[in-house]
């Protein structure tokens, strides 16, 4: 996608939905996936990744009680920025790039009744470390 790359353990579900790529986790013992990544890139204004974060903090505040700013992380030599909330129904994580002139971003959320926050960071550590650009 724009030459934005992750790649999924096998047992993970992925598809194409409009613009972006839905990444699922592994189905539980019931079938059910329990959280999933959306892959998005797109055309951005912001002049960095610190922009590119205040943006997407102040817009991620709907139905969490805390949205912070954690440590900025490289995935694939590109410095991403990673916002967590807490306190919705869905955990949320999101990290976020500016390359070139685009914006990717990866928006994580999880069950957090099926999932416990290890387990979670783990689905997200088998993924995100995979990120390549190639555009």
């Amino acid at each position: 996608m724009e030459g934005a790359q992750l790649k999924a353990p096998a047992d993970w579900d992925v598809r194409m939905d409009g613009a972006t790529y839905v990444l699922s986790s592994p189905k539980d013992s019931a079938g059910a996936s329990v959280g999933r990544g959306i892959l998005d890139v797109a055309p951005t204004l912001a002049l960095g990744t610190d922009d590119l974060a205040t943006e997407a903090k102040g817009s991620a505040g709907g139905g969490y009680k805390k949205v912070e700013r954690l440590a900025d992380e490289k995935f694939g030599r590109t410095p991403f920025f990673h916002i967590r909330g807490t306190g919705g129904s869905l955990t949320y994580d999101q990290y976020g790039a500016v390359v070139g002139d685009d914006q990717v971003t990866i928006t994580w959320s999880f069950n957090p009744d099926l999932a416990n926050p290890e387990q979670i960071d783990t689905w997200i550590n088998q993924v995100m470390p995979t990120f390549k650009f190639t555009g």
